[in-house]
């Protein structure tokens, strides 16, 4: 199943470190007018396998998991870790940077969707009584540990609300809004032609996506100086706030206040509910040579099966409470996990503990999809269908249900 050519191909730098982090974006059918019915502003972001081993964002169970969530009407943000194909940077020990490189386009995915405002096409704000859109988190393999990994959104969201200025926050803040506002005045000015309106591509690739696999690409000079344009044009335009902020006074040992400018808060910022989909997470062979964070993470509910405290009570350190929380919300939030009977990256007895421990919890809305004959990398005969159909149901439920 091949995704069509991206209507946004563009960069952001990772709230981690500034890393320079290459995104995609597609828009449903619903918001190219081809099919009549309305976009209910659902959105979905999907990450790919350990960058090493040639995971980056055109990996052909990536494209199949991201064109099943176009069909359903959700807007897909598709990237490449640091260190994955022309991304910046090296892959990491410990998952943490690549951690705040899926908030960077999840963030932005976010702030995207809320300036996104085609007039000419149909949809469903999510206002009054209104169901909540969802915001789809979702990976393959190690792509599915990091998503595991996440804390809540509203926890990295909040970050963004008032940024200061010249900052990772700000600018993907305003990459989101100004990349929106060029797609609305795209759609607008040429309804007549849906393909071309809603094919703006900045700071990308131009090849179909098997080419950009097959050779990297240098990032195009012209078309990120026209994003800084149209960022720093936004800028000038917006109403800045002054608020102190503490920073380290360089050589001493102390930290300073000053006044800086930064970013208003949006009232009336779009809200999500959150929802996760975890495809073939490695559980218990390999994730921890991908992530040595990952075996903490699975602990917690198997030192409480045996009557112990989790780490988050035992240590009350951060990292605990940070473990914790990304647990909870597997259960607190819509979450499906995918995953093959004869995936050798996975031990099968602790995905079925896992799963088991997780579906069991009170109020619980974590579920499982076992695949027979399926391996890591659905290959076997007759396994896509099965994943495509798992997909298309857990993301068609996440559409109709409040």
């Amino acid at each position: 199943m091949m995704l069509p050519r991206p209507n946004l191909s563009f960069t952001l730098p990772s709230i981690h470190d500034g890393t320079k982090l290459d995104c995609r974006v597609y828009h449903p059918p619903c918001l190219a007018g081809s099919v009549p019915s309305p976009w209910q502003r659902n959105a979905a972001v999907v990450a790919h396998p350990y960058a090493p081993l040639g995971g980056c964002y055109d990996d052909p169970v990536v494209a199949v998991i991201a064109s099943t969530l176009l069909r359903v009407g959700y807007v897909v943000a598709t990237f490449n870790f640091r260190g994955a194909s022309s991304s910046e940077g090296r892959t990491s020990w410990s998952s943490k940077p690549e951690r705040a490189d899926y908030m960077s386009i999840a963030s932005f995915l976010v702030y995207y969707v809320h300036y996104l405002h085609l007039s000419d096409r149909p949809s469903s704000p999510a206002t009054g009584s209104s169901p909540l859109p969802t915001l789809l988190l979702a990976g393959y393999s190690y792509g599915a540990i990091v998503t595991i990994e996440l804390p809540p959104l509203a926890s990295f969201l909040s970050q963004f609300a008032s940024p200061p200025i010249h900052t990772a926050f700000a600018d993907i803040r305003l990459r989101a809004q100004h990349l929106a506002e060029q797609q609305t005045i795209m759609a607008t000015t040429a309804p007549a032609s849906p393909r071309k309106s809603l094919g703006m591509r900045i700071g990308g690739n131009e090849d179909s996506p098997q080419q950009a696999h097959e050779r990297p690409r240098a990032h195009s000079p012209d078309r990120e100086e026209r994003i800084r344009r149209g960022v720093k044009d936004l800028l000038s335009r917006s109403k800045l706030i002054h608020r102190t902020h503490e920073s380290n006074v360089t050589g001493l040992h102390r930290e300073s206040e000053r006044e800086v400018p930064c970013l208003g808060k949006l009232d009336n910022l779009i809200r999500f509910r959150s929802a996760y989909l975890a495809v073939s997470p490695p559980l218990g062979i390999v994730a921890g040579l991908a992530t040595l964070n990952l075996p903490n993470l699975l602990s917690s509910w198997a030192k409480r099966k045996r009557g112990r405290p989790s780490s988050a009570t035992s240590e009350g350190g951060e990292a605990g409470q940070e473990e914790t929380e990304a647990e909870a919300k597997l259960t607190r939030d819509p979450t499906l996990a995918v995953y093959g009977d004869q995936d050798s990256f996975l031990s099968l007895k602790r995905a079925h503990e896992w799963a088991r421990q997780l579906s069991s919890a009170e109020g619980s809305q974590f579920c499982h999809v076992e695949v027979p004959g399926a391996g890591h990398f659905w290959v076997e005969e007759g396994v896509l269908y099965e994943l495509n159909r798992a997909v298309f149901s857990f993301a068609s439920s996440l559409t109709t249900n409040a």
